[in-house]
C-alpha cells in the first residue's frame, strides 16, 4: 500500500521482468550474450542491461519482492521478453509460490504457424495459468495485419485473454508498425490490448517534441477501440535518459497522454529491472506522485491499481 495526500491505496506494478536463466535474443535471431555484472553483448555492441549487482545477470523474484516491499507495491504483472528468453517454467513456479501476488503473460512467436501457435496459446493459459500473451514485435518480427495472422487475434478474443504489445524502440522495419496495428484494430475493435511504454511511439527519439505527433497517432487508436485498449507508462524516464530526475521531457509526455485520454486508459508500471540503469525504483513512482499536481485522487486510483486490476487480475 502507498499513501498519497493522506489516503492509502493499493499499488500494482503493471510491468516488471524476472528471469533465472538468461538466454535472450533480439530482432528475430540476434543473440544476447550475458557478460556478467549487468553487461550484455548484442552483435558487436556491449552495453549495460541491468545494474551490475549480480555476476550472472540474473534477476530473481526474491530481489523483486524486496524492492516491491520497500516501495509499497502490493502486486505486479510479470511480462516476458525475448531479450531475456522464455521464462515460463520459472514464472509458473513463482505464481504457485506467491498466489495472488503476481500475474503473468506468456511469450508468443506468431511466426511458428497457426496450428503450433494455437496449441501454445492453450497451453500457456491452461497449464501455466497466464492471463494472456506478450509479443515484442521487432524481436519476433511479423506483419501483424497479414491475413495469415488473423487467427491470433480471433483466438485471443475467444479465450478472453489479453494481449500486450511492445511496438519497439529505436528504428527498424518492424518498429512502431502503427498503420498495421490500426488495420488490426479496425478488424477486431474489441481486442483486449495493452500497448507497453505508451506504444513507445518513437518517443525515444529526442527530436520528437510536444505535441509528439507519433504519440498522438497512437492515442488516436482509442477512436477505434475505446473500451478495451490501454497504455502502460512503464519506463517513462527512458524517454528522457539524457536528463536527470524528475525527467522533465518524460513528464511532458505523460501530461500529453493524460490530457488526451485521461487516466482511465493508463497503467502505471516501472519496467523493473531495466529502468534502474536510469533511475531508482522509487523514482518511477515519485516522478508521478510528486511532480504531477494536476492528478486527482480518482486519477491516482485508476493509474496505480484499478485499471491494472481490471485488465490483468
Amino acid at each position: 500500500m502507498i499513501e498519497i495526500d493522506g489516503i492509502t491505496m493499493p499499488l500494482v506494478d503493471a510491468h516488471v521482468h524476472i528471469w533465472n536463466h538468461f538466454h535472450g535474443s533480439r530482432l528475430g535471431n540476434v543473440p544476447l550474450e550475458p557478460l556478467g555484472w549487468g553487461r550484455v553483448r548484442q552483435g558487436g555492441e556491449v552495453y549495460l542491461s541491468i545494474l551490475p549487482e549480480r555476476p550472472d545477470n540474473l534477476v530473481l523474484v526474491e530481489s523483486l519482492l524486496v524492492y516491491m516491499d520497500e516501495l509499497g507495491a502490493d502486486n505486479a504483472v510479470i511480462l516476458q521478453n525475448p531479450c531475456y528468453g522464455d521464462q515460463r517454467n520459472y514464472i509458473r513456479e513463482v505464481l504457485h509460490a506467491h498466489p495472488g501476488k503476481f500475474v503473468s503473460l506468456g511469450m508468443l512467436d506468431p511466426r511458428l504457424g497457426q496450428a503450433r501457435v494455437e496449441k501454445e496459446m492453450d497451453n500457456l493459459l491452461d497449464e501455466y495459468g497466464f492471463k494472456g500473451f506478450k509479443i515484442e514485435v521487432p524481436d519476433v518480427p511479423f506483419p501483424m495485419d497479414e491475413l495469415e495472422y488473423d487467427f491470433l487475434f480471433r483466438k485471443i478474443m475467444e479465450q478472453g485473454a489479453v494481449l500486450a504489445l511492445d511496438l519497439g524502440w529505436h528504428d527498424g522495419p518492424f518498429v512502431f508498425n502503427i498503420e498495421r496495428l490500426e488495420k488490426v484494430l479496425r478488424k477486431y475493435p474489441a481486442l483486449p490490448l495493452v500497448l507497453c511504454h505508451l506504444g513507445v511511439s518513437r518517443l525515444d527519439d529526442h527530436d520528437q517534441k510536444n505535441p509528439y505527433p507519433f504519440l498522438q497517432q497512437t492515442l488516436k487508436l482509442l477512436d477505434i477501440n475505446r473500451d478495451h485498449l490501454y497504455f502502460d507508462i512503464s519506463g517513462l524516464p527512458l524517454f528522457d535518459d539524457k536528463d536527470e530526475y524528475p525527467f522533465e521531457r518524460s513528464l511532458d509526455i505523460f501530461k500529453m497522454a493524460y490530457h488526451t485520454c485521461g487516466t482511465d486508459r493508463l497503467l502505471w508500471g516501472s519496467d523493473m529491472p531495466t529502468i534502474m540503469t536510469t533511475c531508482t525504483y522509487k523514482q518511477t513512482l515519485t516522478q508521478i506522485t510528486r511532480h504531477c499536481d494536476f492528478l486527482t485522487q480518482k486519477d491516482y486510483e485508476q493509474l496505480f491499481h484499478k485499471n491494472a486490476e481490471k485488465v490483468y487480475f
